[in-house]
């Protein structure tokens, strides 16, 4: 994190900002999901984006305002928050017109990659975040977008070493990542020679899951390989 970036987010730390930290990714074996044809990729744009039928998983305004959206507006790639349902529309139209320019090819050729982003909290600040609704516990979070953009660093980052690092070992490699991973380990360590473009990404920061203390988000990123 830059300096300038990281007093941002200080400031908006103090001003109220969920203290959220983050810690890890892990990419789970699992975590590959093939995209077979054009309808399953619109339902899975139209969840991610939280319109058309799935805008019902928005039940505040405020947790919708947590995900970061990969965008694309007359062919330049951006990130950004998108909290009502009017620009999330606009980025799936932008995203639909891109993947019309692209072309995807789905005799196993777009693939949907799944992380898992671990993140951890100060049990009294998760204690400050419960809420309920319907009459169930439920948890509402509130982040600054300089500290939004700080965490979706952090992931794209760490998800990066992690290639990087499996990349310098692959001479050494005994047999078990590819075990894991199958025909995407060269995916998992993100090779330039198997990947032809990447489609659309999200971090969704208003789906979280806690457990023990420790806060999952998911990192989602659907690339059309070559």
């Amino acid at each position: 994190m830059s300096k300038d970036l990281k007093t941002l987010v200080e400031k908006e730390l103090e001003k109220g900002s969920t203290p959220l930290v983050f810690d890890s990714v892990i990419v789970p074996p699992e975590g590959f999901r093939e995209i077979d044809n054009r309808e399953r990729l619109l339902n899975v744009l139209q969840y991610l984006l939280r319109v058309k039928e799935h805008r019902k998983l928005i039940w505040n305004d405020t947790l919708s305002a947590n995900n970061v959206y990969m965008d694309v507006f007359l062919g330049k790639r951006d990130f950004h928050r998108a909290a009502l349902i009017t620009g999330r529309e606009e980025i799936y139209q932008h995203i639909n017109w891109y993947g019309g320019k692209l072309k995807p090819d789905y005799n196993g050729k777009t693939v949907i990659e799944t992380d898992i982003c671990a993140f951890s909290i100060a049990e009294d600040e998760l204690e400050k975040c419960r809420k309920t609704y319907e009459g169930k516990d439920a948890y509402s979070f509130y982040f600054g977008k300089y500290q939004i953009r700080s965490l979706y660093a952090n992931c794209l980052e760490y998800r990066k070493n992690m290639a990087r690092d499996e990349d310098k070992s692959h001479a050494a490699d005994d047999g078990t990542q590819q075990a894991a991973y199958g025909k995407y380990t060269e995916l998992f360590r993100l090779n330039d020679d198997v990947i032809r473009d990447v489609l659309f990404q999200c971090l969704l920061l208003d789906d979280l899951k806690i457990e023990d203390g420790t806060i999952f988000a998911n990192l989602y990123t659907i690339y059309l390989l070559n």
